[in-house]
Formats: structure tokens, sequence, C-alpha cells
């Protein structure tokens, strides 16, 4: 597999090479899993991509040792055939001239287009790009993406769409269905057991064997976040993780999701999630607007696990009349972590062998079905497994560019440093950082090698806080009419609203809860403390065990 440094950030990646690549990864995909390939088969996908057979053969050689888009990225160097150069500026005023002109409900036409950008070439003293390079990035754009905003996402969906009106899947992970829901329980907070709220859950189930996937359970509702973690419970092992919470049984569901089937929810359309999933070719379909028959699958799942919560003290029942005079405020015992171990006992334990009646077996057979084969249905073989845990979801968390200082980075109004800084100090460029918003004492750096490097508070005695804490130190002090806000009065903010917390744990709902949120956040704090000195921790981010890091439920404020 390629190393790192041959991995660009997704950010950095022109538009032209995303969309070359995505059709070099369709094509060459289905080539690779060919049982048994021939020279015409390697013909007829160079005459697809235009290009010759030698050019696909190595394309497929750097695709199975690295099986994702950015694998496929064209190279820099050289003329490409059917490629015209042009100069970035120029490049980028083309692109923008698309997608702000040509990309429009006027749906005005190719020479218009034409002349519209030679038009600004020349008021910006840039060469005037031909009819052919124009055309050509047209050409690389998603036919599906140029109807939709040409003529409306229904005329897209006519065209382009699924002919059915129910979803089905060939093999395991070929589609994946994510959604959120309220769970029918109130949890209680760790240290008192007082109740606290009803969390969120967001699941995810594969189609073909009806099998979850992944979930996780947070206090706060749905984000970007929120549903990063989920997909990275999905694709990755996960016998860690129930190993670190007790759990006794079989979770072989695991590897890299084919399709991934959404609603049009906020959290679903995030650039970070969209980025991340073409980054390790994971289609994105959304559902269209009012047809709910679209979402069965999660939707019977969903009520299938709130079926089951129904049981636990504490529950609010789906319905009000089943309620009654019952008050499960009263009945409350539940902590988070129980709330998680329970469920994933029920879905290892129970759900998962149980007969399901749509697909006429368990889900777990289902899975094995389709992974092994039985002889007389379709197998899809070993799924395609990250061998980077820790990368896959770094690629998938909220991202801004700081420039490196002497200080060094500031990221919410918050000093970082490490000892690798040095070497980019001065640089006029912005560098990509990206965090976790559940713990804001370190966040990652991606530096031109490639790597993510781990920087933390410039000043280590400042104590781990959320990004949830942080936006309400900044309205507490915005409230007083401070007009400067800076680190330390941050910090001073969120030591006093802690006080106030913990003094009046017991007597609001409240203020339980933010305890509560505090006390998963540190605890993922303490495991992300790294075990030698600030100096020592300048190399690279690699991968780690998934029990260790990736899915402590902690809470998540975007």
């Amino acid at each position: 597999m390629s190393g790192a440094a041959d991995t660009p950030d997704l950010a950095d990646v022109p538009v032209a090479d995303w969309h070359k690549a995505r059709r070099r990864f369709e094509v060459i995909s289905v080539l690779a899993k060919a049982p048994e390939r021939t020279r015409s088969d390697a013909e007829a996908a160079a005459q697809t991509l235009g290009c010759s057979a030698t050019v696909v053969y190595r394309l497929l050689s750097r695709y199975r040792a690295d099986p994702r888009v950015t694998s496929l990225l064209p190279g820099r160097r050289g003329r490409r055939q059917g490629q015209l150069l042009l100069a970035a500026e120029v490049d980028e005023v083309v692109q923008a001239t698309i997608d702000e002109f040509y990309l429009s409900r006027q749906r005005p036409r190719v020479s218009d287009l034409v002349k519209e950008v030679q038009r600004r070439c020349w008021t910006l003293g840039l060469p005037r790009p031909s009819r052919k390079a124009i055309s050509l990035r047209i050409g690389q754009r998603a036919p599906v993406e140029v109807l939709a905003k040409r003529s409306g996402r229904k005329a897209a969906r006519d065209r382009f769409g699924s002919a059915t009106s129910s979803l089905t899947a060939p093999w395991p992970l070929a589609l994946v269905q994510i959604d959120h829901t309220l769970v029918d329980v109130i949890a209680v907070d760790s240290i008192a057991r007082q109740p606290i709220q009803r969390p969120w859950l967001t699941i995810a189930i594969d189609v073909y064997s009806r099998c979850v996937v992944g979930f996780h359970l947070a206090l706060e509702p749905p984000s970007a976040t929120s549903v990063a973690l989920c997909i990275a419970h999905a694709v990755l092992p996960k016998e860690g993780w129930l190993m670190a919470r007790g759990v006794a049984g079989d979770w072989p569901v695991q590897g890299l999701i084919e399709c991934l089937h959404l609603d049009n929810a906020k959290e679903f359309h995030s650039e970070a999630l969209k980025r991340g999933c073409e980054q390790y070719g994971i289609a994105v379909d959304y559902r269209p607007v009012r047809t709910p028959h679209y979402g069965g699958h999660i939707e019977r799942l969903i009520g299938t696990m709130m079926g089951k919560v129904h049981l636990l003290p504490g529950t609010t029942f789906s319905d009000v009349r089943a309620k009654g005079d019952w008050k499960p405020e009263d009945a409350a015992a539940l902590t988070l972590d129980e709330i998680e171990r329970w469920l994933a006992h029920a879905i290892v334990g129970v759900y998962h062998r149980d007969l399901h009646r749509g697909i006429g077996t368990t889900p777990l057979a289902a899975w094995e079905r389709g992974i092994r084969g039985d002889g007389q249905s379709l197998s899809r073989g070993t799924p395609i497994l990250v061998s980077d845990s820790r990368r896959f979801l770094i690629d998938f968390l909220p991202m801004e560019r700081r420039l490196v200082r002497r200080e060094g980075v500031f990221l919410h109004s918050i000093g970082y440093w490490s000892d690798v800084l040095r070497t980019w100090i001065g640089e006029q460029e912005r560098m990509i950082v990206r965090y976790d918003p559940r713990d804001l004492s370190r966040i990652y750096l991606l530096a031109p090698d490639g790597h993510y490097y781990d920087l933390s508070y410039r000043d280590l005695r400042r104590p781990p806080i959320s990004l949830w804490e942080h936006r309400l130190a900044l309205k507490r002090l915005r409230e007083e009419g401070r007009a400067q806000v800076d680190e330390d009065a941050i910090f001073a903010a969120i030591d006093v609203m802690r006080g106030i917390a913990d003094r009046a744990s017991a007597a609001t709902k409240t203020a339980r809860r933010q305890q509560e949120r505090r006390r998963r956040h540190d605890a993922v704090a303490t495991e992300r403390q790294p075990t030698g000195t600030a100096t020592e921790q300048t190399t690279p981010v690699g991968p780690l065990p998934p029990d260790q890091r990736l899915f402590k439920n902690v809470e998540e404020w975007t």
C-alpha cells in the first residue's frame, strides 16, 4: 500500500482531477473484482477511459495496492490524451464560471458559457481558453450533477435514478442505511444516578443481511461528527470495542461500505462526510423527498430496537397512550454507558440471531451467506478492510486552515504547539488542521509530507474541554459584555461554569446533564493523553486499535 506521503489531502485535490479519478475508480474497481480477467476486458476498460490497455494495467496495479480514489488521481507531469493544459488561474476561472453561470436553472448554452469565461479572463488580464478546453471541463463533471443543477433533482432522478420502487442489495455492504432516533428510555447520570434525558441513537443497517453494521449513542442531537463516528464503528473491526464493554459474542460485520443511503437531514450533507466517503470509494445516495418507503429497512430496525428498550426501567414508551400514568423519571436507572452496553448485547446476542421474516433467515446467517456464498446466490468475498483506522476517522473530522506562527497554531482562540512546528514557521501557505469536537485538547496538523501530527495545548496546564463547553463559554462572555475574548478568558469562564454545575448537579436536570457530558469528555481526553514527553509526540499519527480511541462514546457538539 502506498505511503501516507503519497496521499494528498482531499481539500487540495483539483475538482477536474477528482472527477477523473472517480471515473477511473468506477471502471477499475469493477475490473479488479472480475474473477477471470482477460486482455479484452482491459481493452474494453481502456476504451471507456480513453486510454491504452497499458495504462489500464498500471491503474489496476495502483488500485490493488491502495483501493481508494486518490490512488487513481492523474499525475501532474506530462500531457495526457484528451487533456488540455491551462494555467491554474485560468482553470480556476473556468471552474468558477461553470459553477456560477452554466450550472443554473436558466440553462445557458455552451457558447454563452465560452463568451462569459473569455470575458472574465479578459477582465483579469488572463489568456482566454478555447471552447474545446471549456467543453472538456464540462465533460469532467458528473452528468447527474449537471442535470440536477440545470433542470432540477426530479429530472436527474427520472434520468439517472433507479427504475425500481424499493431498495435491494446484491451482497453485504453493497447498500447501508443510516438514521437517527431518540431512544425511548431516560438515562441517569453516573454520579447521583438521577435522570437527565433521553439519548440519541445513530444506527446503520446493511440492507442485504439486515445486520446492524454500527451505531453511536449520544446525549446531543445528531451532527456530522455523530454520523462519522457511526460510520467508523460500522467499517472498523469490533472485537476490541466489544471486549472493552464486556460484551460476549461475535459481531463480524466490518469492511468498506459500497453505498450509503441517507435522508436529506443537514448532518448528512456536510462536506467532511461527502469527501471522506469519496476518498474511500463510498457512494452516497440521498433518499428522494416524500418517498418514505425508501427508508423502510432502517425505520423497521429502529422500531425493533425501540420495542426492546420498552422493557428497560425508565422507558418512555413510543405512544403516550401506552405510557398512561407511568412516570419514567421515577424508574430511570441506567447510565448512558449502561444503555450502550445493553444495546450491544441486544444486537449481538438477540437481534442478529433471531429469524428475520423479511429475508427468511437470521441476519447473521444472511451475512455469512453473502460473504462466503452457499452455492445458490452471489457472494462478495472478504470485504475490503481499512488498514489505518486512525486516519479513517480523521478523514471525516471537521477541517480548518491555519498559519504556523512562532507562537504555534491557533484554533478557536486557543494556542497549540509541538516541536515539529519549528519546521514550518514562516510558511506563507495555510495548513490543514482537523479537530475532534469532543476534545479540543489535541488537534491534527496535516504536514506537507502527508502525515497528520498531534498538536497539544501550548499551555499544558489547561484542562481538556469540548467544543460544546467552548461555545457556552463564549456565550457567557458575550452576555457579560466582553468585547475582547482570549484564551485566558475562555478557560476562566469554563472553570466557573464547571464549578456552578458541580454545586448544582444534585438540584437540576440540566446541571446533571452538563456534568455527565463533562465526565464522558474527560474519559476520552484521559485515553488520548500521550505516554511520552511533548517532544516525543511529534511522530505522525499511525493506526491504533479501535477499542483504544475511536469508539469511546463521549459527547460531540457540532
